[in-house]
C-alpha cells in the first residue's frame, strides 16, 4: 500500500502538519525533527519527491544538467563525466533528479533548453557549457527558473548576472608549469585540446606562459601544441612531433587522457618517466593512480564544485538566500605522483 503523510506521522509520533512542514524544510521545525521525519519517510519508501514538491511549490523535482556535445566522447568527458556523477549524487541526496542532456540537438541544432522550458519539465538549470547562446539565457531569465553556471564561464552572457562556481584554470596552468620548473625543466611542452572555443584551455595556457616568464624562461610558440583530447593523440605524439619531443625535458598535458596515451607510448619506446622526461597532467581522473608510472596532475575540485552548485540551485528553487548572487572561483591543487 502507498505510504502517506498520516502513516509517517503515526510512526514519528507527531502531527500531520509537522510532517508536512518537515518535508518542506520549514524553519518552524527543528533540524533534529526534520532529519528524523525524513529518515522515517525514506525507510517507509514514502514518495518523498511528490510530497516535498507539492508542499514547496516545485513543479517537477527535476534539475536539468546541460552539457556540450563533445562530452559524449570518452576522452573529453573523462573529467566532466565524474563531475556529472557528483552532481547526480548530491541532487539525489536532496530528493531531486538530474536530467542530463546536450544543449543543442546534434543533428538539427534545435535548442533543448527551449524545449525543456516549453514542456515545463524542470525546476532549474545547472549549466556545464560555455557556448550557450544569449537567446537561451534570455529565455531562461524570462521563465523565472533559476540557473547556476559551473566549471567554465559563459561566452554569451555576462557571468556577473549568474550564480557560478568555477575552477581557477589560470592558476592550475601556472601551478603545473611551476612544478616542472622547480624540478629543473627548462624546455617545457604543453599539450592542450584543440577545442579553441573553450576558455579553460586558454586560461591554462596563459598560466603556463606566465610561469615561464616569471622564471625567465623564453616562451616558444612551437612548444604549445593543440590536438584532439584523446588517448590516441597523446599516444601518437612521438610520431607527430618527434623533433619537439626529443628536445624538451618536461611536458604539461592539459588533460589527463592525453597524458595516459603518452605514458604508454613512452614505456614502449624505452623512455624513462620521470628520469628522461617529466610529465604532469590536469584534472586528476581516478585512473591517474593506475598508470605506469602513476600520473602527477592538477586536481580540479569537482566534488566541491558539485556540492556548491547543487546547494545553490536547491536554495534558488526554494527561493532561499536569493537576494544576491553567489559567485566563487575555487583553487586547484597539485597531486604529486611518480611521473614527475
Amino acid at each position: 500500500m502507498k505510504v502517506t503523510i498520516k502513516d509517517i506521522a503515526a510512526v514519528a509520533g507527531v502531527s500531520h502538519s509537522t510532517v508536512s512542514r518537515a518535508l518542506n524544510d520549514s524553519p518552524q521545525i527543528s533540524q533534529l525533527t526534520k532529519d528524523k521525519i525524513k529518515d522515517i519517510a525514506r525507510t517507509m519508501n514514502f514518495e518523498f519527491n511528490a510530497g516535498a514538491r507539492s508542499l514547496s511549490g516545485r513543479k517537477t523535482g527535476n534539475i536539468a544538467v546541460i552539457y556540450q556535445a563533445q562530452y559524449d566522447q570518452f576522452g573529453s568527458s573523462l573529467y566532466v563525466s565524474q563531475l556529472f556523477i557528483e552532481l547526480r549524487h548530491f541532487l539525489e541526496r536532496m530528493e531531486m533528479d538530474a536530467i542530463l542532456l546536450e544543449a543543442y540537438h546534434p543533428e538539427t541544432g534545435a535548442s533543448n533548453i527551449s524545449r525543456l522550458l516549453r514542456q515545463q519539465k524542470i525546476d532549474g538549470f545547472l549549466i556545464v557549457h560555455n557556448n550557450i547562446t544569449g537567446k537561451d539565457y534570455e529565455s531562461i531569465k524570462r521563465s523565472g527558473l533559476p540557473v547556476v553556471q559551473l566549471h567554465m564561464p559563459p561566452l554569451y552572457c555576462r557571468k556577473e548576472e549568474l550564480d557560478y562556481f568555477f575552477t581557477d584554470h589560470f592558476m592550475g596552468g601556472r601551478m603545473a608549469t611551476e612544478h616542472l620548473i622547480s624540478l629543473g625543466c627548462k624546455r617545457i611542452l604543453t599539450v592542450l585540446s584543440n577545442d579553441f572555443d573553450s576558455l579553460e584551455f586558454k586560461e591554462r595556457t596563459l598560466g603556463y606562459k606566465t610561469a615561464l616568464e616569471d622564471h625567465g624562461i623564453k616562451y616558444e610558440e612551437e612548444l604549445v601544441v593543440a590536438v584532439d583530447c584523446t588517448y590516441l593523440r597523446g599516444y601518437n605524439l612521438f610520431n607527430s612531433i618527434p623533433e619537439i619531443i626529443s628536445n624538451v625535458d618536461g611536458i604539461f598535458f592539459q588533460t589527463d587522457i592525453q597524458a595516459f596515451g603518452f605514458l604508454t607510448a613512452a614505456r614502449e619506446k624505452g623512455i624513462r618517466i620521470p628520469e628522461d622526461l617529466k610529465v604532469i597532467g590536469y584534472d586528476d581522473a581516478p585512473i591517474c593512480e593506475s598508470t605506469i608510472p602513476p600520473l602527477t596532475t592538477i586536481h580540479q575540485p569537482r566534488k566541491k564544485l558539485a556540492e556548491l552548485a547543487c546547494d545553490r540551485i536547491i536554495d534558488l528553487v526554494n527561493k532561499r538566500n536569493n537576494e544576491s548572487r553567489i559567485q566563487e572561483v575555487l583553487f586547484p591543487t597539485l597531486v604529486l605522483r611518480e611521473s614527475s
